[in-house]
C-alpha cells in the first residue's frame, strides 16, 4: 500500500520473552547499515546509569543499533525511570529524544534535558 516505503527486517535468534532478534546475525546486520531514526525501548533508564536491560544479548544488539543510527528516540514510560538492570547498552547522552508519559516529574525531565536529551512528556 506504500510504494515509497522500504521495509528491512533484521534476523537473528528471537528471544522468547521479548521477541527481539539477537546474537551474531542481528549484530552483523546493524554493522552494515546507517539508519535515519532508531526507536528503541529500555527496561530502565536514568541519567546516572543510562539505558539498561536484563539480557546481555539484547543489550549488545541495542548498542549496535544505536551506533548505526543518526537519531535515537527512546520510547519509555515513566515507570522505567530510575530502574537499573544487569546489562547497560548506552547512556542518555546517546539519546536525542525521550518520549515518555506525564508521570516523569518536571524535575527529572529537566535533569535529563541538561544532559542533552530532549524530553517529551505526553
Amino acid at each position: 500500500d506504500h510504494p515509497g516505503l522500504q521495509l528491512h527486517l533484521v534476523g537473528g535468534r528471537v528471544r522468547h520473552r521479548t521477541r527481539a532478534a539477537v546474537d551474531a546475525w542481528a549484530l552483523r546486520a546493524y554493522g552494515e547499515i546507517r539508519a535515519d531514526v532508531l526507536f528503541v525501548a529500555a527496561n530502565g533508564y536514568s541519567a546516572e546509569h543510562g539505558l539498561t536491560t536484563p539480557d546481555l544479548a539484547e543489550a549488545a544488539v541495542k548498542r549496535a543499533a544505536i551506533a548505526a543510527a543518526r537519531r535515537v528516540v527512546l520510547l519509555a514510560d515513566s515507570t522505567k525511570h530510575g530502574q537499573e538492570h544487569f546489562a547497560r547498552f548506552g547512556g542518555l547522552s546517546d539519546v536525542d529524544l525521550l518520549i515518555t508519559d506525564s508521570g516523569l516529574s518536571p524535575e527529572d525531565a529537566a535533569v535529563i534535558e541538561r544532559g542533552g536529551t530532549e524530553v517529551v512528556r505526553a
